[in-house]
This record gives C-alpha cells, sequence and structure tokens, in this order.
C-alpha cells in the first residue's frame, strides 16, 4: 500500500511538470514563430512610427519607459516592504496589531491590479492634483508588489539565525544598531533578489497604465509626464488590430526582458551576490 502511494506521488509530481512544460513550451513556440521575424536592431532602437502609429517603427521609447516604471517600482515597494518587515518583526509588540498588518497585506495582495489603478487615479491624480505620469504609474506597480516585497523580506528576517540575535541582545547592543549591522547586511542579498523578482512582476502589468499615467508614444521621459511601456504598447497594437506580427514581437521582447531579470534575480542570489553587497556596502 505504501509502494502504490509513493508512486501515485510521483506520477503526479511528473505528469504536473509534464503540462506545466507543455504549457510553457507553447507559449515560448507560439511568440517565437509569430515575433522572431520582426524582432531586429532597428525594432528594438526605434520609435513607433507610422499611420496608424505603430505600423512600423519599433518600441525603443516603450523599452525605456518600462525600465523606468520598474526602477521606480521597485524602490518605492522595497524600501516600504523592508520598512514593515522590520517594524512587524522587531519593533510591534502587539500580536493584534501584527495580525491587523497582516491581514491589510494579504488583502492588498488580493486587490484586482485594476482597482489599485483607479486607488491611485481617485486619490493621486483627482486629490492631490498629481498630473497622469511616470510617477504615479510607478506608485500603481509599486503597490501592486508592494505585499510580495513585505511577505518575502519578512521570511528572510525570519530565517536569520535566532541565537544570533539573542547575543546581540544579551550583549546590550541596541536594536536599532544591530538591525543596521546585523540584520540588513545578512538579508541583503535576499532584498536585492526579491527586488528584481519584484521589477519583473511590475514591468509586465498593463490595468494599471491605462489610468495612471502611460500613453502609446512618448520619445521623452520625465518623472511628471506620461510614459510609454511595452505592456501599454502591446494592449494598444491588439486592441486596436494593427500591425500583430509587430504585437507579437513585442510580447517575445517583454517576456525575453522577464527572463533575463529572473536570470538576474537567481545570479544575484547564488553567485555574485555577496560580492554585490559588499560593494554596496563599502560605497
Amino acid at each position: 500500500m505504501t509502494k502504490f502511494k509513493d508512486f501515485l506521488i510521483k506520477l503526479w509530481v511528473y505528469l504536473s511538470f509534464a503540462v506545466v512544460f507543455f504549457f510553457v513550451f507553447k507559449i515560448f513556440y507560439f511568440l517565437i514563430s509569430k515575433g522572431i521575424s520582426s524582432v531586429n536592431l532597428e525594432f528594438l532602437t526605434q520609435n513607433p512610427q507610422g499611420l496608424p502609429l505603430g505600423t512600423t517603427g519599433g518600441i525603443k521609447s516603450s523599452i525605456i519607459g518600462s525600465f523606468w516604471l520598474m526602477i521606480i517600482a521597485m524602490g518605492i515597494s522595497t524600501l516600504l516592504g523592508v520598512f514593515c518587515a522590520i517594524y512587524r518583526v522587531f519593533y510591534c509588540k502587539s500580536e493584534i496589531l501584527k495580525s491587523v498588518i497582516s491581514l491589510i497585506i494579504q488583502c492588498i495582495a488580493s486587490i484586482p491590479s485594476i482597482i489599485i489603478g483607479m486607488f491611485v487615479y481617485g486619490f493621486f491624480i483627482v486629490t492631490l492634483n498629481i498630473s497622469k505620469s511616470l510617477l504615479t504609474a510607478a506608485i500603481a506597480l509599486s503597490l501592486i508588489v508592494f505585499p510580495f516585497v513585505e511577505v518575502n523580506i519578512e521570511k528572510s528576517i525570519a530565517e536569520i539565525n535566532k541565537n544570533t540575535i539573542k547575543d546581540s541582545f544579551s550583549l546590550g547592543i541596541d536594536k536599532t544598531y544591530m538591525i543596521r549591522k546585523l540584520v540588513m547586511p545578512m538579508i541583503s542579498r535576499n532584498i536585492i533578489t526579491i527586488s528584481l523578482l519584484a521589477g519583473s512582476y511590475a514591468i509586465g502589468a498593463t490595468a494599471p497604465l491605462l489610468l495612471t499615467g502611460a500613453v502609446f508614444m512618448n520619445n521623452s521621459i520625465s518623472l511628471f509626464k506620461p510614459v510609454t511601456a511595452l505592456p501599454f504598447h502591446l494592449h494598444m497594437l491588439l486592441s486596436q488590430s494593427i500591425a500583430i506580427e509587430k504585437a507579437y514581437a513585442t510580447a517575445l521582447v517583454l517576456i525575453m526582458i522577464l527572463i533575463i531579470l529572473h536570470i538576474l534575480a537567481y545570479v544575484v542570489l547564488v553567485f555574485s551576490g555577496g560580492k554585490l553587497v559588499e560593494h554596496i556596502t563599502n560605497k
């Protein structure tokens, strides 16, 4: 009976892997077969052109806009996530308050991205009278990825040897000093990795951009002006049914950027993370 159960578990694992691999392979095959013919140097280095806009030219402005959105969203979400995780682990004494914070984070994680876009539009753009821009779009993206960052940073702190923290307290070291000199260096590699993964999630979001600051064409980058981005560019090409081959090529480039970000996150975590953290600390 035990062997039969083990066989069923192994069968389920192998079948699950096969199904996932099949769908991932089909997605990549579909995008590569449809879009690879349109991906070239001109496509990557030119801005959208033609009438309707996007039928010729490339996606240079969309790539640049996506990276700026990702960088700002990574910065905001990482700062909020680190501070919230440290407060909840080291400073919050009330179990009720800890539970409330955890519930709020879980609720934010479950909110549809379009609703977060509506909140940013209603509060920042309408109430605070901040124009639709790179900043408001990045704020929306940072709110989407904040729960992911906070939860994973809190897990990284929990993985620290508790005896190390207890020993520092027993030596009379101030809590804030201990966090700066002991905890933060120990989880710095994880923070960089988590931030990169959050950025890869943010760079692919489309719905919040529709309300908070995305435009189809903008060659200049300014914090307080609208910006174009790869997912929004893809959305416009598909929704208007123009230059479908360009849409497939845009999707392929977006997927390749996501793969590069995930590989970079893995390299930071496993190989070069220690050297990178040491360099940043010395600076």
